[in-house]
């Protein structure tokens, strides 16, 4: 008896934790917030933003200034959350900017973010070197030193 009260209540959670994610759906005009960009977007002119913020609980590595192809995938993990609630709040207040919605394009980074660290697991993207000053690494300190 007790045994079968056990699987209601696991069948009550799981009942209670589909309807809150499709509730969460709903909310977001039914788009998941899963959504990966796709090749195309990801390799157009806009498919490779600049960090512009950091996500507030970012402990890692600086990554402002740098394209999402350079970010660690955690970081991309956290600010395509990030984009994710700020869509939702854009929706909330119905957020403008030029006339034209926010949230669509918060969504879109968010996306983007998660193609970039789609890439970046299946190790089709290589992350670039930490500074573009970075010497190749057939120079040897010899040839560096040329007597001037």
């Amino acid at each position: 008896m007790a045994t079968e009260a056990i699987l209601l209540l696991k069948s009550i959670d799981a009942s209670l934790k589909e309807l809150l994610a499709l509730s969460r759906g709903a909310k977001r005009g039914g788009q998941s917030s899963e959504v990966v960009a796709s090749d195309r977007d990801l390799d157009s002119t806009y498919g490779d933003p600049v960090v512009k913020f950091h996500p507030r609980d970012w402990n890692g590595e600086d990554c402002k200034g740098l394209h999402f192809s350079a970010c660690p995938v955690d970081f991309l993990d956290m600010i395509a959350e990030t984009f994710d609630y700020f869509a939702a709040k854009a929706e909330e207040t119905n957020e403008l900017y030029n006339g034209k919605p926010v949230a669509p394009y918060k969504r879109k980074d968010a996306a983007r973010a998660r193609g970039w660290a789609a890439r970046i697991r299946a190790g089709t993207v290589t992350r670039p070197a930490s500074s573009a000053f970075d010497e190749p690494d057939d120079i040897t300190p010899d040839d560096r030193d040329v007597g001037f």
